[in-house]
């Protein structure tokens, strides 16, 4: 647990080797977390971490879900036996993702099934139900603009900041000069705590990806807290932001001569993969997310077409138009 500012505490957790940070902010007034980790985390490091920043979990006013990943909403329902008084919240556009595990899967990690082959394995799916927690409705939801009063002098402002999902929400703490971001930004990827690439960005929508990325770049900020990378200081938030522009241009530069004869989205992910990061090869096909996003933006252009490669089952290829 590092605390950051007066009352601001980034709690420190792990989820597959890579750094989890949880941001707990602790007003004269009200309290807020922002995301619950996996289903256990709450138990695990969160309210530990919590009590020995001297807080009270029966006292926070409120659970913030940034965005809907099984490492930022497994954890509400055991959030919220612990806080039982406390008002889960997220994204307007992400409600239905982040009440459970069902959600989870039906509208972000079993999407590209139908039309691509592309799911995860058992022994995933079965960690995934491990860890995704107990179904906890969400009651309340945010689109961006609202403020937040943790006391006299304390106003945080809830961002829209759309790109990893359509309801992605960040903090913007007017006193300290910082923002917390989540996943609204990736770099070149996800770190391990060593400083081994470990996962490949995994933004999905493009355009909100960088107009979230240009926002960030003229936020008054001098601090970025981010739940899987470095606190970014000074100059670091706008090479952070800078990084992340460079991996999304490095993608539409790479589209154009691998889409010379048609490729699945699996092929397009195993083939660009080793190009764009050093993360294990193994990883290359969660580009899944980040591709998919590209592709669908470049047919929505008329730049490349998409075409049935196979019926049974169904396959979707795609070429340059």
């Amino acid at each position: 647990m590092q605390e950051i500012f007066a009352g601001v505490f980034m709690l420190e957790g792990e989820i597959g080797g890579r750094p989890l940070q949880i941001m707990y902010l602790q007003g004269n007034e009200a309290s807020l977390l922002l995301d619950t980790g996996c289903g256990h985390d709450p138990a695990k490091f969160i309210v530990p971490q919590m009590r020995e920043a001297g807080g009270d979990p029966g006292s926070l006013r409120w659970i913030l879900n940034s965005h809907p990943d099984l490492d930022h909403v497994g954890g509400n329902h055991e959030m919220k036996q612990f806080a039982p008084q406390s008002i889960l919240a997220c994204g307007d556009a992400d409600r239905a993702s982040c009440q459970g595990l069902e959600g989870l899967m039906k509208h972000r990690y079993d999407v590209y099934r139908r039309d691509h082959q592309i799911f995860y394995d058992a022994d995933t799916v079965a960690w995934m139900e491990a860890e995704g927690g107990k179904p906890q409705a969400i009651e309340a939801t945010f689109r961006g603009g609202e403020h937040l009063r943790l006391g006299a002098d304390w106003e945080l402002e809830v961002l829209s900041v759309p790109g990893h999902s359509k309801g992605h929400l960040a903090l913007y703490d007017i006193k300290h000069q910082a923002l917390y971001g989540a996943d609204a930004i990736h770099g070149r990827g996800y770190w391990s705590r060593a400083g081994e690439p470990k996962l490949c960005p995994t933004y999905l929508d493009v355009d909100d990806y960088l107009s979230t990325i240009q926002l960030i770049e003229h936020l008054p900020i001098t601090t970025y807290v981010g739940c899987h990378w470095p606190v970014k200081e000074g100059s670091q938030v706008a090479a952070f932001c800078s990084e992340s522009r460079q991996f999304v241009e490095r993608v539409d530069r790479l589209l154009p001569d691998s889409l010379k004869h048609p490729l699945s989205l699996r092929e397009l992910c195993l083939s660009l993969g080793p190009a764009l990061g050093d993360w294990p090869r193994g990883v290359d096909i969660e580009l899944v997310y980040a591709l998919g996003g590209h592709v669908g933006r470049w047919v929505g252009l008329g730049r490349i077409r998409r075409q049935v490669r196979s019926v049974e089952p169904r396959v979707l290829e795609y070429v340059l138009a």
